[in-house]
């Protein structure tokens, strides 16, 4: 793939993940004030066993489809029928479970909404398979507009049954009509449908990578939601609706970039697995471009986290502000570690992935147990994942080090100056504050300010992937105006 077409593709799979999390977030700060807490915080409970189930489908042979140079077309049919296999088991224990579930949280409640969401997930298992498809295709602008409109519709539809008092209900519904009409929207742009085929010997050469892969995903999914689950049992689930809100807008920002990187810098990565250089090149370049944005945004969420959960959510989720604030401090790191796996993914070494996800999560583990222990609050179970996080950086560049010739020091000596341009804007916008006017004037001029600054540093500075993103902007616009 040439390098205007990356650039092309990772423009569309942006564009559609920031109009899908920007909708998202729209019908989020809706149901926020439609809703309380509490209800945000049970069905956080649920979502986590939907997201490991999800992760068992999902993790590792659709990982394996985009991952592989030579697909057959019976190969995807083969991951359908596995995958649907492995749905079926999944929705069969969590309808079986849900009184264990519910009855553990003390919260009866519970049963019927495990029950029903539990059914999206037959088809999360047909939608895996026509996402890895279109990755491989690198159809984003069709899987851009499909997304949209499943966004939209099932945000409807949670409105509305949120504004008939439905509580939880309402959230059920909407996580599970987003996952059945991205089904239903992408089977258009994917244009497939399994076939009455089943090949064991490509389920084993797929399965030799994947299920490496499948741990990984697993191990990472309890892992982030083990922190759900600890809240919602320890404290209340109204401090889990708190966290879950706090969480929300930095992780849709940070994730919203990385998904947008994972489904086009994967499949072009792999293509060229076998060139060392050409991959340290690229690998170099997706993480300067990502720490250029995400690191200050991360740190201008942070700093106008109190005003801006005041202007959207209200009064009754000023609560959640100091979760947001720590958790923008660890989600600036996501796109180091995440770039650096994709990287990792690319060159086959599943194993390697394997290896360096059990270290992690071991070490995170054991500095959020850590943290409960000594200190026994929801805040310190958020400081624990600050500090997890930038320890995860150095763990994983130490593997990559070894495969790639890339490590910390490259990373350092590539990234300090959108870090520290980051931090000294994040430190200007925070004096801005102080300003004596209403809160919502006050943010506003934080914003500009914080803009304007951080462009200004890029330019003193002379960070090298501004001009680069200046100089694509500018070729694009001539193109599209030609």
């Amino acid at each position: 793939m040439n390098h205007n077409n990356v650039i092309k593709s990772m423009f569309y799979k942006f564009t559609e993940r920031l109009a899908v999390k920007g909708i998202g977030l729209i019908i989020g700060i809706i149901l926020a004030r439609l809703l309380m807490p509490e209800d945000f915080g049970q069905v956080a409970i649920i979502t986590v066993f939907i997201a490991l189930a999800t992760s068992i489908i999902q993790g590792g042979l659709n990982t394996a489809l985009v991952q592989q140079k030579d697909i057959q077309e019976d190969d995807y049919s083969t991951v359908f029928y596995i995958s649907l296999a492995i749905s079926c088991l999944m929705v069969l224990i969590l309808f079986l479970s849900a009184p264990l579930i519910a009855n553990f949280y003390k919260i009866p409640q519970l049963i019927w909404p495990i029950r029903v969401y539990s059914f999206s997930l037959l088809f999360g298992a047909f939608n895996s398979v026509q996402v890895a498809k279109i990755q491989r295709e690198m159809k984003f602008k069709e899987m851009m507009w499909t997304s949209l409109i499943a966004t939209a519709i099932s945000g409807v539809i949670g409105i509305v049954l949120a504004y008939t008092n439905l509580g939880i209900w309402a959230l059920v519904f909407y996580g599970c009509s987003t996952t059945v009409l991205s089904c239903i929207t992408m089977f258009f742009s994917a244009n497939w449908f399994p076939k009455l085929t089943f090949s064991i010997s490509r389920a084993k050469i797929l399965f030799s990578y994947g299920w490496k892969m499948l741990v990984s995903a697993m191990l990472c999914s309890l892992y982030a939601d083990f922190r759900s689950l600890l809240i919602g049992k320890k404290y209340s689930t109204d401090d889990l609706g708190y966290y879950n809100r706090g969480q929300q807008y930095p992780t849709v920002i940070s994730h919203t970039l990385d998904t947008t990187i994972q489904s086009v810098m994967f499949p072009t990565l792999a293509r060229s697995q076998n060139d060392k250089e050409t991959l340290k090149s690229m690998l170099n370049r997706t993480i300067a471009m990502g720490a250029f944005i995400i690191v200050p945004v991360m740190i201008g969420l942070c700093c106008v986290s109190e005003p801006l959960i005041r202007l959207l959510l209200t009064e009754k989720w000023i609560p959640a502000t100091k979760y947001m604030q720590l958790i923008c401090l660890a989600e600036a790191s996501f796109i180091f570690t995440s770039s650096c796996l994709i990287a990792i993914k690319a060159m086959g070494r599943s194993d390697v992935y394997m290896k360096l996800e059990i270290i992690r999560r071991i070490m995170m583990i054991a500095i959020l147990v850590g943290a409960v222990l000594i200190f026994d609050s929801v805040v310190a179970i958020a400081i624990s994942y600050v500090i997890s996080a930038w320890i995860d950086v150095i763990i994983i560049c130490i593997p990559l080090k070894r495969l790639l010739n890339y490590g910390l020091w490259e990373m350092i000596k590539y990234n300090w100056k959108s870090v520290f341009a980051s931090l000294l804007m994040g430190v200007i916008v925070l004096t801005v504050g102080i300003i004596p006017l209403h809160y919502i004037v006050v943010t506003g001029i934080q914003i500009f300010v914080g803009v304007i600054t951080y462009i200004a540093l890029a330019v003193i500075l002379k960070i090298d992937v501004f001009k680069y993103i200046l100089d694509a902007a500018k070729k694009l616009l001539v193109k599209k105006h030609n």
